[in-house]
């Protein structure tokens, strides 16, 4: 339906001098602006109005006489720009606007604009948005469908804009294209038509701009991505493009968007490439080693990447590409020219500047906060119980450079790790004579990148080629003395990658290689110092209590009191980092109180409120302070009031805002570290913190915490749920009375409705403290619909849950049923097949107090069930009774548990190991 919407000149006049305004670079202008643009926007045609401006600003006299022509695109782009955000505003609400004339018209602001790029481009977001908001929300509406042909045909004419728009619009809806739309000629599914067309672009020779086939090429990837259905059905048409363009094509956006082709058929549909690997690999390695612009080289790394993690490629389809890939990864593992040049112009010392803020990214890394003893299921901050793993891992990533950037160098480093993992012999072999060449070259660059080659490489060297190490290890250690920063810097990386083999097996190249470490961490360059406190810092993680205690621990307080006096602020923050690792695990004793708190302190109070620096800080104070234990007292109440202060203010913007958006929220880091530093507090202090918490019993944080649960952030319910756990512990239960409904309300939601997957660990501190809580309250009243929300989880057959979920859930079964043993005697649980889940969950709980709650609680539901167990199962009871579990806590049920299942036992009595002997023997007199 065409749109005979008509505007009026002098509101259009007055609306571009208000969109003027609102650019000036004088602040009280713009405010004016903006309040005035407000009431232009409760008008209906208010949309109206910002895409004719748009589209016909250059045509119309009464706005193209008040402006110069540059004047005239910026005011046209921040139409265009008010345009979208004003519908995204909208979203669920745009019928109080007419947009009959945007639908209609929008469309022309892509046909020619003199070249200019920004009208182009800003029409194109406003087409983008529109299917975003509008037409994915009411597919009849037939003007969606004919948008997308005169895109099509638009493109068609080498329409640059049209093809980029439809490359966004599929990438954020693409799986809504698969669904019946509504068209001029009935009912159509858009992607058939879309995907006919891109396959067409691709090696139309009409189609002369290159970059139109690229994008072309672009949303195909997209929708094997969304693996939309037909796009299985054309996907042999558009390998046969794309191998067709892989033989001639040289430009290099096409060449990057074919590797990203490959990359993706590769994930989703391997069968279809088998017979092509050779030719694809090798493709891949020429682009690697011969084109000189690096994002094309990282796709095509990018596939070989994907090529050796790929679980559907086995060992042998890998196995006889090693000898062709490792040469040339290994030789982009070298910094390029233009690095080369800046870090031999940069090479003085450098530590005693300042750091520029604009150059601290991230702001606050997260420390990882670890397993103790008694809370082995709680995870904090954003990790879960896999956290060793998480972290070597996002130090593979990083493969020795500090720079968040993804680089060819990296990528090519990340493609040796795994490779090495997956075929260490066959990797070492090709690649060592290439490394002892280059170990020693005159050229500090092939050093380091030789150094971070072995770095790469460690997991397979210790594994399979350890007896290399004890003369490899000293030889780097030497390194860290060479001239040049960044081979210092990469071989601290390098070593660090080797720490599990020393301390697992070789103590005796620990202080040998960390105390060269540790002196590096006062290396006149910054970078290197950072790399240095990052090795100490992955040292203390895999490193045993004990063995910290005895032989590292006053060094590494000396070396840490230095590198507070010496380091600016940037590798400040990774030092808070490597003190909290450090506090966790030991007890700190006054002689650290006495070096570590006074710098913490020091710089807690030169922060104001606001200032980003103090995420990380607080996240290291809260590890201390736990660590501290009560000889923090004294400090605890100035840091309580100050964290209180932070969380309450955070709480109360995130209320305001929702009535008034122009509010400002203070970033989530402040809210999530606030309440780890309470939690610190409480871990730290025990018993000792409600005076502190709850002056009087008064239950305010209470009541603060229940604002921070209803958070959309994972995190900040994680931490939150962290926090109550460990109130619970430690503090009068009476203090819940008037909240513990709600808390249920929000443990039974997290556990119910969060399955994303980045929310893991936020469900897991929910079931974590609802197992605390069932231990310290009695749940009668609300046993049965947090049993029923577990086992919904617990035995659902639908829905993957991630294994860290599900031991956590064991464990809480178990601790519900040490007082309600009933609830799970019957129904879902009442089953032998859930049993022997519940036992195979628990055989992997490592904390002593957690596995024996559970099992305590699970012998209860035995004792007091009608299924009757087969041997198989009584004796996977029996070895999980036998290992890691306070047996004589609840002896008088085990007792009575194996007298049911005496004779049982006699059966089973010649499969039993020495251990399930021995503890039998325990009940038998």
């Amino acid at each position: 339906m065409a749109s005979n919407w008509v505007p009026d000149e002098t509101s259009v006049s007055q609306l571009s001098l208000l969109l003027k305004s609102s650019m000036s670079h004088i602040q009280q202008d713009r405010e004016n602006a903006m309040d005035a643009l407000k009431t232009f926007q409760s008008q209906p045609e208010f949309l109206n109005y910002l895409c004719y401006i748009l589209i016909e600003g250059a045509t119309v006299p009464a706005i193209a006489s008040q402006f110069q022509p540059h004047e005239l695109s910026a005011l046209r782009g921040t139409a265009g720009l008010l345009l979208k955000n004003t519908m995204l505003q909208n979203s669920h609400g745009m019928l109080k606007h007419d947009i009959q004339y945007v639908k209609t018209n929008i469309i022309h602001g892509l046909y020619a604009n003199n070249g200019d790029r920004l009208i182009s481009n800003s029409t194109g977001i406003v087409i983008t948005t529109l299917f975003a908001t509008h037409y994915r929300q009411d597919r009849s509406d037939v003007t969606g469908v004919a948008m997308l042909s005169q895109l099509i045909e638009l493109t068609a004419g080498n329409n640059l804009g049209a093809i980029k728009a439809l490359s966004k619009i599929i990438e954020d809806n693409g799986q809504f294209f698969q669904l019946e739309w509504q068209s001029n000629n009935g009912v159509v599914k858009p992607i058939e038509f879309l995907i006919d067309n891109f396959l067409k672009f691709m090696v139309d020779p009409t189609i002369t701009n290159p970059e139109i086939r690229a994008e072309s090429i672009k949303c195909i990837n997209f929708a094997i991505g969304f693996q939309l259905q037909y796009i299985v059905v054309k996907i042999d048409e558009y390998l046969v493009n794309i191998f067709k363009l892989a033989e001639h094509e040289s430009n290099d956006l096409i060449r990057a968007q074919i590797c990203v082709a490959f990359t993706t058929i590769l994930e989703f549909r391997p069968d279809k490439l088998t017979d092509n690997l050779t030719g694809i690999v090798q493709f891949m390695l020429h682009l690697i080693a011969s084109v000189k612009e690096e994002a094309v080289a990282l796709e095509a790394c990018e596939f070989l990447y994907g090529f050796a993690t790929s679980p559907n490629i086995p060992k042998h389809i890998l196995q006889p590409f090693v000898k062709d890939i490792i040469p040339v990864l290994l030789t982009k593992m070298v910094f390029d020219e233009d690095s080369i040049l800046v870090y031999e112009a940069h090479n003085e010392d450098d530590a005693f500047l300042e750091d520029k803020d604009e150059d601290i990214k991230p702001m606050a890394p997260r420390i990882v906060k670890k397993k103790t003893n008694n809370d082995s299921s709680k995870t904090a901050n954003a990790v879960d119980d896999d956290d060793d793993e998480d972290d070597d891992d996002e130090d593979d990533d990083d493969e020795g450079d500090t720079d968040s950037l993804w680089t060819l160098r990296k990528c090519a480093a990340a493609t040796v790790d795994v490779m090495t993992n997956i075929l260490p012999r066959d990797v070492i072999e090709i690649a060592f004579p290439y490394l002892r060449e280059h170990l020693t070259s005159e050229q500090w660059f092939i050093r380091e990148a030789t150094i971070l080659a072995l770095g790469a490489m460690s997991e397979g060297i210790m594994r399979f080629f350890n007896d290399q190490l004890p003369s490899l290890i000293p030889f780097l250690v030497e390194q860290l003395k060479d001239q040049w920063a960044p081979v210092r810097k990469i071989t601290c990386w390098t070593l660090s990658r080797f720490a599990t083999w020393i301390l697992q097996d070789h103590t005796e190249f620990l202080i040998p290689v960390l105390e060269p470490i540790i002196n590096t961490l006062l290396d006149k360059r910054k970078d290197v110092q950072e790399a240095s406190i990052s090795s100490v810092a992955v040292f203390i993680e895999n490193c045993d209590s004990e063995l910290i205690e005895t032989l590292l621990y006053s060094e590494l307080l000396t070396s840490f009191d230095k590198c507070f006096q010496y380091y600016k602020k940037k590798n400040l923050i990774i030092l808070y980092d490597a003190v909290g690792r450090f506090a966790e695990k030991v007890d700190f004793d006054d002689i650290a109180m006495q070096i570590v708190l006074p710098h913490l302190t020091n710089k807690w109070a030169t922060l104001q409120d606001n200032d980003k620096e103090l995420w990380p800080l607080l996240e290291c104070l809260s590890c201390v302070v736990s660590s501290l234990g009560e000889k923090f007292l004294p400090m605890a109440p100035e840091v309580y009031t100050r964290a209180y202060r932070i969380l309450v203010h955070c709480v109360e913007m995130e209320t305001k805002s929702h009535d008034d958006p122009t509010i400002v929220v203070p970033e989530k880091d402040f809210t999530i570290t606030s309440i780890d530093l309470i939690d610190g507090l409480v871990q730290g202090l025990g018993p000792l913190c409600q005076p502190l918490l709850f002056p009087n019993n008064d239950n305010t944080l209470l009541r603060i915490m229940l604002e921070c649960l209803n958070d959309p952030i994972h995190e900040v319910r994680q931490s939150t749920f962290a926090l109550l756990g460990d109130i619970v512990t430690f503090c009068n239960t009476q203090l819940l009375t008037g909240t513990l409904s709600q808390f249920l309300k929000f443990i039974g939601t997290e556990i119910m409705h969060n399955d994303d997957f980045d929310g893991i660990a936020s469900v897991i501190n929910a079931v974590w403290s609802l197992g605390l809580i069932s231990e310290r309250i009695d749940l009668n009243a609300y046993m049965l619909d947090m049993s029923r929300i577990l086992l919904d989880l617990f035995t659902t057959t639908m829905q993957f849950v991630d294994v860290n979920i599900l031991e956590n859930i064991a464990i809480t079964i178990g601790r519900m049923s040490i007082t309600h043993p009933e609830v799970f005697s019957t129904g879902d649980f009442a089953q032998e097949q859930v049993w022997n889940k519940w036992i195979d969950c628990m055989s992997t709980v490592e904390s002593y107090e957690e596995k024996s709650s559970g099992y305590m609680g699970f012998i209860k539901i035995i004792n007091i069930s009608q299924i009757n167990m087969s041997d198989a199962t009584l004796h996977k009871v029996i070895t999980g009774l036998s290992i890691n579990v306070e047996a004589e806590v609840f002896s008088q049920d085990i007792l009575t548990f194996l007298m049911r299942y005496s004779n049982q036992i006699q059966t089973i009595s010649s499969s039993l190991n020495t251990d399930e002997i021995a503890f039998l023997q325990k009940f038998s007199s």
